[in-house]
């Protein structure tokens, strides 16, 4: 609703793309499409329409790779584990497993580094 009472349109009652176009394709090609527009970080649409009009895809049509998404991924877990450590060195006898769980949680300090950088992050 906007100040004055009226309903706002939504997203796709304000497209200004109305007309639909469509291609068949193989399974196969299907799928190099799709998987090229993963890499691009972009829509399937956004990628066919820069194709054929040799335009750039618009900015608010990018996301995230596959690739971006599986390190975050990750990353979320990466932060399960080291808790999962931590719980463990506490509850065990520091002087046998000290050592193991600091090599542990050293490595997963740099798994989380390295995830953070391929997101383009600082840790």
């Amino acid at each position: 609703m906007t100040d004055d009472g009226a309903r706002k349109a939504s997203g796709s009652e304000t497209r200004k793309r109305t007309v639909i176009l469509q291609a068949r394709f193989s399974a196969d090609e299907a799928a190099a499409v799709r998987a090229e527009a993963d890499r691009a970080g972009t829509t399937v649409g956004a990628l066919i329409r820069s194709a054929v009009l040799s335009a750039e895809p618009p900015r608010a049509a990018r996301r995230p790779t596959v690739n971006h998404k599986a390190v975050a991924r990750v990353l979320g877990e990466l932060g399960r584990v080291a808790d999962a450590f931590r719980a463990a060195a506490g509850a065990a006898d520091p002087d046998r497993t000290h050592a193991l769980i600091d090599a542990a949680t050293r490595d997963l300090s740099e798994l989380r580094t390295v995830c953070f950088e391929a997101l383009g992050r600082e840790p």
